[in-house]
């Protein structure tokens, strides 16, 4: 189900697994509190066995799929592969191409106010923080060199990212081209994988965006704007213009994702967080049940 005219889709990939709802439950509750419910889409492709624990509700369109890890050889049980594959091929671009605008993100993110009358005028990309190491400046050039992409050394992009529908759609086949090069590159044996923060396998998912976009950099990178989403939550300062997403981390300050799931924050009153701060913002999410979410947006299902 979706309403008509909306010009932005917002699309993610959940798989059967409850932490993978638990963090769409955070998109699903800020997409309704930001306002971002009345201008945009959730286009959310899902293991065909969670089609009874989503919500059926206008504007959000559910399309389940098999997920790529348990059937593709090259990238069996590699679950990060299916925030990408997932969301190419004929069972979504028909959908995709009813909107002007699309974000591709992941499902543990939180949406703001910012975002829901956000219209880009170039392309919009994230903070992929894989980038910083010089080992892995160097083997990102020199696979770029080998496979013949002209790297504009725009390194970090490959997170989450806004575009035309048109350029999203062509955007999610070259990345996964890109996958499986990359896939092809690391090889088999384990011992070859790397190890993060330098040239790792584990996140190759990010690395193939970075080179899609710098392979075509006219279109995606020369006028992009970098660096704007996947905001970390952990963030202290305020939310100001520019924080239209803020990405889920893992750290050990206030918003980390891993310490909310080992219960150290049940003890705090959302009635006291300050909203405006991105980290309470997001804490205040999570806390905050859904259907006092929906009471106080005016959310109409």
């Amino acid at each position: 189900m979706s309403v008509k005219d909306k010009q932005v889709g917002i699309m993610t990939y959940i798989d059967n697994s409850e932490k993978m709802l638990e963090d769409f439950s955070w998109l699903y509750k800020s997409w309704i509190h930001s306002g971002c419910w009345q201008t945009s889409d959730l286009i959310v492709v899902h293991h065909p066995a969670l089609a009874d624990k989503l919500p059926q509700e206008s504007g959000i369109v559910l399309i389940p799929l098999e997920p790529v890890s348990q059937h593709d050889p090259q990238f069996q049980n590699y679950h990060f592969i299916n925030s990408i594959a997932c969301l190419s091929g004929p069972h979504i671009d028909t959908v995709l191409k009813r909107y002007s605008w699309l974000l591709r993100t992941d499902a543990d993110v939180f949406l703001t106010h910012h975002l829901a009358n956000f219209t880009p005028l170039y392309p919009v990309h994230g903070r992929g923080n894989y980038h910083f190491t010089a080992n892995f400046r160097e083997k990102m050039l020199d696979f770029c060199q080998r496979h013949g992409v002209e790297h504009r050394q725009h390194f970090g992009c490959g997170h989450s990212v806004m575009l035309s529908s048109e350029l999203m759609i062509s955007f999610l086949q070259r990345q996964m081209h890109w996958c499986r090069k990359l896939a092809e590159d690391f090889g088999p044996d384990r011992a070859n994988w790397g190890a993060w923060p330098g040239w790792y396998r584990g996140v190759l998912t990010m690395y193939a965006a970075e080179i899609a976009a710098n392979e075509r950099w006219p279109d995606y990178l020369q006028d992009g704007r970098e660096r704007i989403l996947d905001m970390p939550s952990c963030t202290e300062g305020n939310i100001d213009t520019l924080t239209l997403h803020i990405h889920a981390t893992h750290g050990d300050t206030l918003f980390s994702k891993f310490r909310y799931r080992a219960g150290e924050y049940a003890d705090i009153d959302p009635t006291t967080l300050d909203r405006r701060r991105v980290d309470h913002y997001c804490t205040w999410i999570c806390l905050t049940p859904i259907e006092a979410i929906k009471a106080q947006a005016g959310y109409i299902e």
